[in-house]
């Protein structure tokens, strides 16, 4: 097989791409996520038998979707926006429907992937994948290979506890994850919001808020002046963790105004090391990421 396909498995769209060996990218669809588990088998077995009618070739397919994944059962556990892929044996039922070996891994990890492979990440030794989106996934990458461990979360920072928390980091929310005020719910497209609303009274969604903020309204500048504060502090747990020599950030928040130059300014009040050499740098592949990534677990051939 000289083509390699990466299906990105997302809330509302499954997004697919052809690369070849090299790293181009041949051919990209998109299409709508299902609801249900047998709907959406279909829907990436179709995306797989389009993408290969633009090359002529029997590829190889990697999927990346949100949650921690089981590679020895093959399943995926923990995916609150896509339940009904809950403890399913995802890899073993698409590699039925297609007739053969699937490679799976989580979104976050095959975005670290291919940032350390031919993104912003190329050249460093270690490379932490952050993506602050509606939630925060990230993973780990060492000597260009990425680290799973034994429980497949190695380098998932979102369900640790925000170190250094105070009252005006916001109001303390539950999570699945059985915390309150843990980095997920503190620094997520949500915890933005529910600052905003904490700070000014006023509700608006990240986005929203973003826009304000490009308007210089004051109140928007406060929420994301404080917003940076608390994302240093969840910032000092990779850095104490990982010690990355680089954390590339994707997802709806990595275009705030100011987040990659205002963050490192603020972490080395909290870190161990008063001035951490870590780079904070957005993603080269943007949306792009899991996809790449997913072909990537193929390509490299040392998943």
């Amino acid at each position: 097989m000289s083509h390699f396909i990466g299906l990105d498995i997302g809330g509302t769209k499954i997004a697919g791409g052809v690369l070849e060996r090299d790293g181009a990218m041949l051919a990209e669809l998109v299409v709508p996520t299902p609801g249900d588990y047998a709907a959406l088998l279909t829907a990436c077995g179709d995306l797989v038998r389009e993408l290969e009618k633009k090359t002529g070739d029997k590829c190889s397919v990697g999927v990346g979707c949100p949650g921690r994944v089981d590679h020895v059962a093959g399943s995926v556990h923990g995916v609150p926006n896509l339940s009904c892929l809950d403890g399913k044996p995802l890899s073993s039922d698409l590699a039925a429907k297609l007739g053969r070996e699937i490679r799976l891994e989580n979104d976050a990890n095959c975005l670290a992937l291919a940032e350390a492979i031919d993104g912003v990440g190329a050249g460093y030794d270690s490379v932490l994948g952050l993506i602050l989106g509606t939630g925060v996934g990230s993973g780990f990458v060492s000597q260009g290979r990425l680290m799973g461990g034994a429980n497949s979360l190695t380098g998932e920072i979102g369900h640790l506890p925000l170190p250094f928390r105070e009252p005006a980091d916001g109001p303390l929310v539950p999570c699945a994850c059985k915390q309150s005020g843990c980095i997920n719910k503190s620094i997520s497209g949500g915890g933005l919001a529910r600052l905003h609303e904490f700070m000014t009274g006023k509700q608006a969604d990240a986005k929203a808020i973003a826009d304000l903020a490009r308007a210089n309204d004051a109140e928007a500048l406060r929420t994301l002046d404080r917003y940076y504060e608390v994302v240093a502090k969840a910032m000092v747990v990779v850095l104490h963790s990982f010690d990355p020599a680089i954390i590339v950030v994707s997802g709806g928040l990595s275009a705030l105004p100011g987040l990659t130059e205002e963050v490192p300014k603020r972490w080395g009040k909290y870190a161990f090391v008063s001035q951490p050499k870590t780079q904070f740098i957005p993603a080269r592949h943007g949306p792009t990421g899991g996809v790449r990534g997913a072909a990537w677990l193929w390509i490299r051939g040392d998943y």
